[in-house]
């Protein structure tokens, strides 16, 4: 008489493997192609699936280690540009940024208690846009780098999306199209797996039809965001703008020799900008000395203000006592400076050292000699008869940001950067993505300008009006409207979104729906 095979345990099936770890390393390694610099976006629809589906056969615990796994791939391959910095800065700022995927996973695999994969997959998407939110909001140490609805940035459709929940309402889009499938895919792979104790037949058809109204969900944000699209062609542009790159290096340690240099070549680019363009934005630091100390050429830029006419916006330094400010200097047509905007978001390590005053020891993990103060608070320019919202750098990451500019009243936004530290590398791409994402949720024109690159002006739709492409000096110049309503997310902010992933979140969790389903025997459970 043969003896019936033995079937593993709970405990058994459900332990942590190195297969398991292995697919989830496997799964930070596709989300990494789906940015720059092989930008692969369409892939993120399916990139998390292996990851998603290890999760459904741990224990919290395991997938929190799993989580920690994926998150120090992908942020150890997202992050490559530190290695400037030297491996160890490397290695723990990938590590730092794993432990939120690492939350993640803890959260993700709790999601296996509910038994109904509609359930589960809407929490582990909730679970995913939640700690995306954490990894941001963090105050002096949040970033956004990396984040599931960047992705989507040339994929102006579906971006739409944003202008009503954001670039993380987004990722929840893509998260929860992941999780269905893993769900689906649970339900049909054969072997021993761990699975929700009901009705296989049961489990398989609802399975179904979650993925299928994932993807329906999708199809149907895709064809309302071209038809949002659509109404764009109706607006009339009314200012001309123009963005000015001289694709100079790092500003770090410059002589004022250097910031001659800057000087005259900003203002020879500026002399190829038509006479009708009103705004012109040159980039963070673009003439690398205190702007404040030097009148000098503080009047070489509004010289250059009168003559075209236009307002310039240019980055320099700014010492006041012992402080050192990160500003953009707004110089009237009239020549005048008139007004400035100090950096409120510093860069962690970057340009200040986060809790510096009770642990003095992390000043030593300071990446530049150079530490600013931050600004007081977010402005506008009053550009006369429109206004603009100032942004610098780091700051364009965070949609918070930007909706305080929009909610002050700021009819553009203006975003300088400098990114020549990161000359050769995948970041300067990385980072210009972010500038088609802001522009929907604000539904804002931004007009972006790099020392490095890229310089852009983009519409309130995504579409890039105007480039210049990273590491060539030039200038470009586009219409673009002033527009003063609010988008729907701006209005609403993160709040909604937040409140319904941690809704979802612990229903699963809590192994809700306290419904019966037919289980393997016929029964109820």
């Amino acid at each position: 008489m043969s003896e019936r095979p033995t079937i593993p345990s709970f405990s058994h099936a459900s332990r942590l493997t190195w297969w398991k770890a292995g697919l989830g390393a496997l799964s930070a390694l596709v989300l990494y192609l789906c940015f720059p610099p092989a930008d692969l976006g369409p892939l993120v629809w399916v990139a998390l699936i292996p990851l998603f589906f290890v999760l459904t056969q741990l224990r919290p615990v395991g997938g929190l280690v799993v989580g920690l796994v994926f998150g120090l791939v992908f942020m150890a391959a997202y992050g490559t540009f530190m290695l400037r910095y030297g491996v160890i800065e490397w290695l723990a700022s990938a590590g730092f940024e794993a432990l939120f995927f690492g939350l993640f996973g803890l959260a993700a695999a709790a999601c296996n208690r509910s038994p109904h994969p509609a359930v589960r997959a809407l929490g582990v998407a909730g679970a995913w846009t939640l700690a995306e939110m954490l990894r941001g909001g963090i105050g002096s140490l949040g970033f956004t780098v990396g984040n599931l609805g960047y992705t989507q940035h040339d994929t102006l459709p579906i971006l739409q999306v944003a202008s009503m929940v954001g670039h993380y309402g987004l990722g929840t889009f893509i998260a929860l199209v992941n999780a269905t499938v893993a769900q689906a895919f649970l339900a049909v792979l054969p072997g021993v797996w761990v699975r929700p104790v009901i009705n296989p037949r049961e489990f398989a058809q609802l399975s179904a039809r979650a993925a299928l109204g994932a993807y329906v969900v999708i199809l149907l944000l895709y064809f309302w965001g071209a038809l949002a699209m659509r109404g764009s062609n109706a607006e009339e542009a009314t200012v001309d703008a123009a963005v000015v790159q001289a694709a100079l290096t790092d500003s770090e340690g410059a002589t004022a020799a250097d910031a001659q240099v800057a000087l005259e070549l900003y203002s020879e680019l500026s002399g190829t900008i038509p006479d009708d363009v009103q705004l012109i934005v040159w980039p963070e630091v673009a003439v690398p000395t205190a702007l404040n100390q030097r009148p000098e050429i503080r009047r070489s830029i509004g010289d250059i203000a009168a003559e075209k006419s236009a307002w310039v916006i240019a980055g320099g330094y700014e010492y006041v006592d012992s402080r050192v400010y990160n500003t953009l200097y707004l110089f009237s047509p009239d020549g005048e400076m008139v007004d400035t905007y100090r950096k409120v978001i510093l860069v962690p390590f970057g340009e200040s050292v986060p809790l510096r005053d009770r642990f003095p020891w992390l000043a030593r993990f300071s990446l530049r000699s150079i530490d600013f103060s931050p600004g007081d608070r977010h402005k506008v320019f009053d550009l006369g008869d429109f206004s603009a919202g100032p942004l610098i750098c780091f700051e364009g990451l965070f949609p918070g940001a930007v909706r305080q500019s929009a909610l002050l009243g700021a009819d553009v936004i203006v975003l300088a950067t400098s990114d020549a530290w990161a000359a050769g590398t995948p970041e300067i791409e990385q980072h210009s993505v972010t500038a088609p994402v802001r522009a929907v949720e604000s539904r804002r024109y931004v007009v972006r300008a790099g020392t490095w690159g890229r310089s852009q002006i983009v519409s309130p739709w995504g579409e890039v009006l105007a480039d210049v492409p990273a590491e060539q000096a030039g200038s470009a110049w586009a219409a673009i409207a002033p527009r003063e309503e609010l988008s729907t997310y701006h209005y609403w902010g993160d709040i909604p979104t937040a409140a319904v992933c941690l809704l979802v979140l612990l229903s699963a969790a809590l192994g809700l729906p306290g419904v019966q389903y037919p289980d393997r025997d016929g029964g109820t459970q």
